[in-house]
C-alpha cells in the first residue's frame, strides 16, 4: 500500500515530521490558497490519506471519486465540510482535531468579549486616523464583564472552558442552554434558549453547525436580547443570520457583535459588517495558537498512523465500518 499523505495546506510541520518518521511520503498544497475541486481530486488520486481544512469540500461526489482514501484527517474540530455519512458508506474514517484546541479558543473568545465590551476596535481606529487629540472623560466607555451574566450556547469543552474563566476571572454569573442539561462545577444554570437571550449581558456561540443550529440566532433572537448585549460566535458563521445581525446592530438593538467566523469566508470587503463601529471582525484565528496549531498539525498525524496499523483514532468522528 503507497503510503502518501497529501496535505491540502502547509501546516506547523510537528505532524509531517511525525508522518516521515512513520514511513509515510508527504505531499503539500504549497499554493496561498485553498485547491478547487478538480485540483484536490487529482492531488488524492493516489492518496491514501488526506488531511483537509474546512474551507475543503468534501462531499459525496468528491468522495465517490476517490473512495480508495483510508482516512481523511480534518484539521479542526468541525467536520460540516465533510459527508460523513458518504465516508462511512464507502469506509473511509473521518478523523478530527478534539480538545487541543479548547484553550485557545476559549481564550479567543473571552478576547473578543473584552474587546467589544471596551471598544478596542473602534477606539484603535480613532487614534489611527488622528481623532485622537486629547483625553475624553466620557470618550468609548464600555462595560466591564466583572459580574455580569455569560449565556453559553452550547457547553462543550470549548463553552464550559469559556465559562470556568468568565466565572473566576470575573465572577460573571453563568447559564447556559442546549440538547440536554450537564453537570458542572461551576453552578451554571440550564436554561432554555430564550431565556437565555433574555437575561444574558454576554452571549457566546459553542454549536456545531447543522441543520438544527443553521440561524439558531436570527431576528427573533436577536430581539430577545437585551439592548446592552454583546454576541460573540466563534463556532460557524451560519449559526448566525448574518442579515438580522447587521439590522440589529445598525438599529443598535444590542451593543456589538464579535466574530472570528462569517458567511461567507473571507468576507468581501465592502461588506456592511465592515462598515459598523460596533462590530469586531476577525479572520477566522480562534485556535491561531503556536501551542494549538502544533497539537492539531500531530493529531492530525496520529489519526492517519492509527488507520494504517489498524488502531484506534485519537480523533475519530465516524463509527466503525460494518463487517
Amino acid at each position: 500500500m503507497k503510503k502518501l499523505v497529501f496535505i491540502t495546506r502547509n501546516i506547523l510541520p510537528d505532524g509531517l515530521n511525525l508522518l516521515r518518521s512513520h514511513g509515510f511520503e508527504v505531499k503539500i498544497n504549497l499554493l496561498d490558497r485553498p485547491l478547487n475541486e478538480e485540483e484536490l481530486s487529482f492531488e488524492a488520486q493516489n492518496a491514501f490519506a488526506l488531511i483537509t481544512m474546512l474551507s475543503d469540500r468534501i462531499d459525496a461526489p468528491f468522495l465517490e471519486r476517490n473512495s480508495h482514501l483510508k482516512v481523511i484527517s480534518n484539521y479542526a474540530v468541525g467536520f460540516n465540510n465533510i459527508d460523513v455519512a458518504k465516508a462511512h458508506e464507502l469506509k473511509i474514517i473521518i478523523g478530527n482535531t478534539p480538545e487541543v484546541l479548547t484553550e485557545a479558543t476559549a481564550e479567543f473568545a473571552l478576547g473578543l468579549m473584552i474587546s467589544v465590551a471596551r471598544n478596542f476596535s473602534s477606539s484603535h481606529q480613532a487614534a489611527s486616523m488622528g481623532l485622537w487629540r486629547d483625553w475624553n472623560p466620557t470618550a468609548f466607555l464600555g462595560h466591564s464583564l466583572k459580574g455580569k451574566t455569560l449565556g453559553i450556547v452550547g457547553l462543550g469543552r470549548i463553552g464550559l472552558r469559556l465559562a470556568q474563566m468568565c466565572a473566576h476571572a470575573f465572577d460573571m454569573n453563568i447559564i447556559y442552554c442546549g440538547p440536554r442539561q450537564k453537570i458542572n462545577s461551576l453552578g451554571a444554570q440550564y436554561v432554555s434558549l430564550p431565556t437565555l437571550l433574555g437575561q444574558s449581558d454576554f452571549i457566546s456561540l459553542h454549536v456545531p453547525l447543522n441543520e438544527e443550529t443553521r440561524h439558531l440566532i436570527g431576528r427573533e433572537e436577536l430581539v430577545l436580547m437585551k439592548k446592552n448585549c454583546i454576541l460573540i460566535n466563534t463556532a460557524r458563521g451560519e449559526i448566525i443570520d448574518q442579515e438580522a445581525l447587521i439590522e440589529a446592530l445598525e438599529r443598535k438593538q444590542i451593543y456589538g457583535a464579535g466574530l472570528d467566523v462569517t458567511t461567507p469566508e473571507p468576507l468581501n470587503p465592502d461588506d456592511k459588517l465592515f462598515q459598523l463601529d460596533n462590530v469586531l471582525v476577525i479572520p477566522h484565528i480562534g485556535s491561531a495558537s503556536l501551542q494549538a496549531r502544533a497539537a492539531m498539525s500531530i493529531l492530525s498525524a496520529q489519526n492517519i498512523i492509527a488507520a494504517f496499523e489498524g488502531g484506534e483514532l485519537p480523533g475519530r468522528v465516524n463509527p466503525k465500518a460494518d463487517n
